[in-house]
């Protein structure tokens, strides 16, 4: 029984202490044809326990690898109403000197819509940023299609949405699940999310479940033979200050 209890103990200190300071960087090569770096980011849940100085490494790791794209899929904060009042000039000066020659995008994600008010806020700091904020909106970046959907548990997400004719396209998404209704997901090349944390505690086959992230939630899929789809374990925590099996991850695709 003693060694249970210290192995419990053991895991408790690795989940709080460790590993959700350690950043873990993947790489996903899809096709060179395009010849274009994309960094993917999300979940940053900026609060108490994930604070500048935790995010700073994984800024400089953006700046270190020069990415083409930069991609936020949502989460900026835990609780929006905790940081409205508050000094946050660092926080918003460390996003705005992330850069990328074909420009920084992002979505919202449901923590970030606490109330409309807040939801305006968040949008605001985002292009106070540099980032453009995609509400059920498609554009084209270059020779990419890009599409951003809104968030699915507290907004109001177009599951009609289409890329725009190009040789790649590519869809930001919130909750993953947000594909089991959306009509036109196979048109999409790549598909990226977040929200799921990769469970947050997962041990093996026991992980944490959150609603919008049941059918995908962690790691790379496949939809059909044109579309991937990937859902990024996040940077930040939510509900309890712990991760314990998903450490933070910022991923880059090359396409």
């Amino acid at each position: 029984m003693i060694w249970i209890i210290l192995v419990l103990l053991l895991l408790l200190i690795y989940g709080i202490f460790i590993e959700p300071h350690l950043m873990l960087v993947k790489e996903i090569e899809l096709s060179k044809k395009q010849r274009v770096k994309i960094a993917h980011f999300t979940d940053i849940h900026f609060t108490w326990h994930t604070t500048i100085r935790r995010l700073d490494k994984f800024a400089k790791n953006i700046k270190k690898n020069q990415p083409d794209l930069i991609l936020f899929t949502g989460d900026l904060f835990d609780k929006v109403d905790d940081w409205k009042d508050k000094n946050i000039e660092a926080f918003v000066q460390m996003l705005s000197d992330l850069d990328a020659p074909l420009g920084k995008f992002a979505i919202l994600g449901n923590h970030d819509f606490d109330s409309e008010g807040n939801r305006q806020f968040v949008a605001e700091l985002l292009s106070q940023s540099g980032f453009t904020v995609l509400k059920n909106k498609t554009l084209k970046v270059g020779d990419l299609s890009l599409s951003g959907l809104d968030d699915l548990r507290l907004g109001q997400p177009d599951n009609n949405i289409q890329p725009q004719s190009s040789e790649f396209a590519l869809l930001m998404i919130h909750e993953p699940d947000t594909l089991v209704d959306c009509q036109y997901a196979e048109q999409f090349d790549l598909i990226v999310a977040g929200h799921s944390h990769g469970g947050q505690i997962r041990l093996g086959p026991l992980r944490l479940k959150n609603k919008g992230s049941k059918v995908y939630d962690k790691g790379i899929y496949k939809l059909s033979d044109k579309t991937t789809i990937y859902v990024n374990s996040g940077i930040g925590l939510t509900f309890l200050p712990i991760r314990l099996g998903v450490p933070p991850e910022i991923v880059y695709y090359y396409i």
